[in-house]
């Protein structure tokens, strides 16, 4: 016997899919009046036979997916459509097709938001100055934020991320926060169920991309990220994400925390006259992230040529090259991401092989492959020795990983911050600090390193006052404490 064909449809993101059959696809969210039916699938007959003591009944569904049904989908008489401008779900008792919510979570979950938050009476409760940022021990930048929203007074509660997903309304009858800040959409699910939640409770929510956002948003399938609003490191990705549909982004960089990195630290002794590097080889689970993409011989070739010719194969060179044009949502943007990673590793290997014979290296294993003739070190811990090392280092180098055109790094805010004396590769990003000095401080090419080095070297004086006024610029207008100014000014 023929199994009779599937109802196929796209769903928010121009996936396809099939519309599934059956009585366990519809959950009876309760409440209490008239039945309104959120969604009926693919077979409405089979949703009124759920009912068979109603007389009428209503129902509501996503435009999109009614553009999309086939001629002979018919819709028994008992049913009454309503749109969403005219449903109050509180008014009725609600049954919902699950599957819809999962194709379509932009139309439906505001819409089930506000009805859970209307229902757990969380807007009677009072606001506080409290600013949530879902993360873990192992989380991005959770000390500096803390610490710099602290300062600006508010009080702040580190929420697992787990918990912020699956307990969010227990967590919202304990505590109504004012804010909640997302490193790379920490803590919040693929659906946008925590992020409609959190807004239809009046919590302001904004996400700061650290990272490529494509890299980011490549494992979201909803296109709930676009009404998220976002933070970038980077101000390349700022028009390439409106392009995509994001309605609001805004650029925050890097910055530095001074209780950690401060001029007081006892510099790290014997580097002082020596050329240090801070660094991995690779980020963790790199292999896992990228897995399935390759960067063949003839692209380390292509990469090597750019190189040779003064140019920097980041992301957007390799997204040309690939003629790729839309990031999002297909997963192709890795492939791309990949080329820009591999290439960053030859950038960093040209450079530190350019860097000379006094060269120092903190960092993994990896290197020893690539540096045979290197000093390398066993990796340093960020909060306690790694500030010693930059003031104690004669020169801190900084290359910037090409999947961020315009990005930055830690380093071009922490070595500053601690006394030290950077010499970074240059990038657009750069320009938030005064062209004069970025001049001294930088190199365009690995090339370049031997006569920068020799240059800053032998003018010992020239680079303490360079470093002396860096540290001004870094402490008075690119620390955390900056950053969060800058937030709150954008959320407003």
């Amino acid at each position: 016997m023929q199994r009779p064909e599937r109802i196929r449809i796209k769903n928010e993101s121009g996936q396809p899919q099939a519309l599934p059959e059956g009585e366990r696809y519809f959950q009876d969210l309760g409440g209490a009046g008239e039945i309104l039916f959120l969604g009926l699938g693919p077979n409405p007959k089979l949703a009124a036979a759920l009912c068979p003591q109603a007389k009428d009944l209503y129902y509501m569904d996503c435009p999109d997916l009614s553009a999309q049904l086939p001629e002979g989908y018919t819709i028994p008489d008992r049913f009454k459509q309503i749109g969403p401008e005219e449903a109050d779900l509180s008014k009725f008792r609600t049954i919902l097709y699950t599957p819809g919510k999962r194709f379509f979570p932009t139309f439906w979950e505001p819409m089930l938001s506000r009805l859970s938050i209307a229902r757990a009476g969380i807007m009677r409760k009072p606001r506080s100055k409290t600013v949530w940022i879902p993360g873990n021990d192992n989380s991005l930048l959770l000390p500096e934020l803390c610490r710099a929203f602290e300062t600006e007074g508010f009080s702040y509660r580190v929420i697992e991320p787990d918990a912020m997903r699956k307990e969010l309304l227990s967590l919202l009858h304990k505590e109504l926060p004012e804010l909640v800040v997302s490193v790379n959409f920490n803590g919040l699910d693929n659906a946008g169920e925590t992020f409609f939640m959190l807004r239809e409770a009046g919590v302001k929510v904004a996400v700061w991309l650290v990272d490529n956002p494509f890299h980011v948003i490549s494992g979201i399938k909803s296109n709930y990220w676009r009404e998220v609003p976002l933070l970038v490191t980077d101000h390349w990705f700022i028009p390439v994400l409106e392009e995509h549909g994001a309605h609001k982004v805004g650029h925050m960089p890097l910055a530095t925390d001074p209780q950690i990195f401060k001029k007081e630290v006892p510099p790290y002794p014997l580097l002082k006259d020596r050329t240090v590097f801070v660094g991995r080889s690779s980020f963790p689970a790199k292999d896992n992230f990228f897995s399935g993409c390759t960067f063949n011989a003839q692209d380390e070739t292509a990469a090597m040529q750019a190189i040779g010719n003064k140019n920097k194969p980041d992301f957007e060179w390799w997204t040309q090259k690939d003629n790729l044009n839309k990031f999002w949502p297909d997963k192709k943007i890795r492939a791309t991401g990949f080329k820009a990673e591999q290439s960053g590793l030859l950038w960093r290997i040209l450079s530190l092989q350019y860097a000379g014979d006094k060269l120092t290296v903190f960092g993994d294993e990896g290197w020893n492959q690539y540096l045979p003739q290197a000093d390398i070190r066993p990796p340093v811990d960020y909060f306690t020795i790694l500030p010693s090392v930059y003031a104690g280092a004669g020169i801190s180098l900084n290359m910037t990983s090409p999947l961020l055109p315009c990005g930055l790094t830690q380093r071009n805010f922490d070595v500053w911050a601690a006394g030290g004396f950077l010499l970074s590769d240059y990038t657009e990003g750069l320009s938030i600090f005064p062209e004069e000095l970025v001049e001294h401080c930088s190199f365009k090419t690995p090339a370049e390193l031997p006569a920068r080095i020799e240059f800053i070297q032998s003018r010992p004086q020239l680079a303490k006052e360079l470093s002396k006024i860096w540290h001004k610029v870094i402490i008075e207008k690119h620390t955390y404490t900056n950053r969060i100014h800058k937030l709150l000014s954008f959320i407003n």
